[in-house]
Order: C-alpha cells, then structure tokens, then sequence
C-alpha cells in the first residue's frame, strides 16, 4: 500500500500508508493552532510486566470566525509509536479483539466522542498480514498504533443528503485512553510514546503515517496550504498542530538476583515468589530479577543465587 494517510471525511475513505514518502520540511506551528497530545499522567516510570494507561488528548484551535478550519477539526489520522527501532517493549495491555477485530478492551474512547468512529487499522492480522499488534499465528509484533478518529457514528445510508459532520470536543480533551503492558523481557531506559509528525519527523516507517488532521469540510488542515500545492507538500509549508508527546521510562532489572522490588536486598517474601514461580503457580514477571539469565524461567540454581544474596547481601554495583 503506497501513500500519505487520507481522510476525506464526508465520504469515509480512509487509508494508512505503506511504503516511504519524501522527506519534508514544515515549520513548527508559530501560534494558535490545534493540539494533538500524548501523556501518561502521573506515570512516567513503570517496570517489565507493568501496565499502564497512555492518553491521546485534542484541543480545538481559536475560533477563525470562518466555515472550516482549525477550530472545526473533525477527524484525525496518526501513528503513535510506542516501541524503539530495535523491538517491541509495549504492547497492547491484553490483545483481546472484539467480533470487528477492534482492541475494545485497550483502546477506549471517550463517551464524548460516542457519535464518532474510532478505527485501529493495525489491530488484527486477519485477512492475510504479515504483522499487526495483535499476532495470532506468528506473524510481526507491530511497535506503532495506527489509529482514525471520524464522524459521524453510526455512518449515514450511502446517498443520503444534508449530512451533518460532527466536529471533535473543543477540548482540552481526552479522546482515546490506550492500555499498554510492558514486556517481560523488555530493557530497561526510555520509551518515547511519539506521534510521527512532518514537523519533527522527515522520514517515517514502512505502514505508518504522518498525522493529518481534517476539517468539517473535509479539508485538510495539518499544515497551512500553499497555492497549487497539496497541504504539507511544500517546503514552505507551515504546521497548523502543536504536537506534544510522552515517555515512559523502563526499569532496568537488579543486577541482584532474587531482588524482586529493586530495593537492594533479598527478603524471605521474595525468595519465596522465586519458588513459586519455579513451580509454576506464579508469574516470571513477579520478580523478573529472579530470572537472573532472562529465558522466562527460575531454576534451582537462581534460587540458590537468591539465597546466597539473602544470607550475605547483594553484590555492590
């Protein structure tokens, strides 16, 4: 699939593309522009094995007077990436698809955008993918959410006249809260939650998309237009988005074996997690740290390393 992301919101066609695009230079937003934000709330460091929630927040920009424009945003088409460019350190919490291959259970809207359809193109591998976020037959573990956001919901008969399309919340307003659970094996250091963007960004990954934001009049308004040039085509173009973004940072494994909660020591409680993770009946991602050689397991020899750092202290880092 080749191209740039398109929403013609009045006639519901929506595509996410695939192969690389030119890079192009667009000027930061001067002032008075619409807001696309990620942010963890008070989250901002979390453990392998931890869940936590991201949201995507939007606010309208100034009211233009005019039909149109960045105050009557309607629709919205992006990538979130939420990996790094060696692996796949989040995902989504519990992967569990709905009867539409939605990822109803990690992706939720807000009820304020009930009469809007919320669409992750990148959910399911169904239909012969080769990778997605959710694999179910060992195809690739995507590292980027590409997510849409239009109006009206439910979608008016085909042919029908005098459709009204809704705008978003002026906002500041969550629209979406992702689910995310950080991987067992994940490494530790920081993870950037990062809407891929043609102002921060001249080029993207294969089947991801630059953020493009449409109007009510299914205008796109990403960047300001330049005379006989597609929004964002031009060099001169100007963003019309203020993106800000987050990260989560990952917390390195003790170098202590048996130091379930990093705290620099080994306790009888933990020792006794690592047996019952040895016996099956508890989890590797209760005390990763008990996994000393990271294969998902805890053998008799980690627990004695685990003894060992219990009866005589942890090694000095």
């Amino acid at each position: 699939m080749m191209g740039r992301a398109i929403v013609l919101i009045a006639g519901v066609t929506i595509a996410l593309s695939g192969a690389g695009q030119r890079a192009l230079a667009v000027a930061a937003c001067p002032n008075n522009c619409a807001q696309v934000q990620v942010d963890v709330g008070s989250t901002t460091t979390v453990k392998p094995g931890d869940t936590f929630n991201a949201n995507l927040t939007f606010k309208q920009g100034p009211d233009n007077g005019q039909p149109g424009g960045i105050d009557e945003i309607a629709a919205l088409a992006l990538t979130l990436n939420i990996g790094t460019t060696s692996g796949t350190p989040l995902t989504l919490a519990s992967c569990t698809l709905d009867g539409s291959g939605f990822p109803s259970a990690d992706v939720i809207p807000d009820p304020s955008i009930s009469n809007f359809n919320v669409v992750v193109e990148n959910a399911s591998c169904a239909n012969g993918k080769t990778h997605c976020l959710c694999p179910d037959a060992g195809q690739a573990q995507d590292n980027f959410i590409n997510l849409v956001i239009y109006g009206p919901n439910p979608l008016p008969t085909p042919g029908t006249s005098g459709i009204d399309i809704p705008t978003l919340p002026a906002g500041p307003q969550t629209l979406v809260t992702f689910k995310l659970k950080v991987a067992a094996g994940a490494a530790g250091g920081p993870v950037p939650l990062h809407i891929i963007n043609q102002v921060d960004d001249t080029s993207r990954p294969q089947f991801t998309a630059f953020l493009s934001v449409g109007d009510k009049l299914a205008v796109d308004q990403t960047c300001v237009v330049v005379a006989g040039q597609p929004p964002c085509s031009a060099a001169d173009s100007v963003s019309q988005v203020t993106i800000t973004n987050a990260t989560v940072t990952i917390m390195a494994p003790s170098a202590c074996t048996g130091d379930c909660n990093g705290d620099g020591e080994v306790t009888v409680n933990e020792l006794i997690t690592m047996v019952n993770i040895a016996l099956g009946t508890a989890n590797v991602s209760t005390c990763l740290a008990g996994d000393a050689n990271s294969d998902g397991q805890i053998t008799i020899n980690e627990i004695i390393a685990g003894v060992n750092n219990a009866l005589n202290g942890c090694p000095q880092q």
